[in-house]
């Protein structure tokens, strides 16, 4: 099969179109497409994975629970960040212990992923610091 020019600059072109599609809808650094047992965070889709970003951009996928402790979120508080937010899952199953709800050293959300998404992404546009715990599914 010979690949002309014409073919290679047509390609190109369409890849820089679905690229630009892409991050446009899926920017870096900010939560882009998402729903139920699908995330999109920093371009990247992330099927299945509840995740945890600190105010310093570090990602980490963590293991999925509905009873989420202040074990699990403190690896969030360093460095502390302005904004904690817990993403409780697109139904908001996940409880989160009294512990974390009393946290005083930061901002705290608890908010369902759509509402989570929204602040998150609003806050990063503000420059402001902040964590999420972010539950990808019920």
């Amino acid at each position: 099969m010979i690949i002309t020019k014409k073919k290679l600059v047509g390609g190109s072109v369409a890849a820089a179109i679905v690229l630009v599609v892409w991050l446009v809808f899926n920017p870096p650094c900010k939560f882009g497409y998402c729903c139920y047992a699908y995330t999109t965070y920093n371009a990247m889709p992330r099927p299945l994975s509840d995740l945890q970003i600190r105010c310093d951009g570090t990602v980490r996928k963590i293991q999925k629970t509905h009873a989420l402790t202040y074990e699990m979120i403190e690896w969030l508080l360093d460095p502390l960040p302005e904004v904690l937010i817990v993403a409780t899952g697109w139904d908001g199953v996940t409880q989160p212990d009294e512990r974390i709800q009393n946290i005083k050293s930061c901002a705290v959300h608890i908010l369902k992923n759509k509402e989570a998404i929204a602040l998150f992404n609003q806050l990063k546009k503000e420059k402001k610091r902040v964590a999420i715990h972010f539950h990808s599914t019920c």
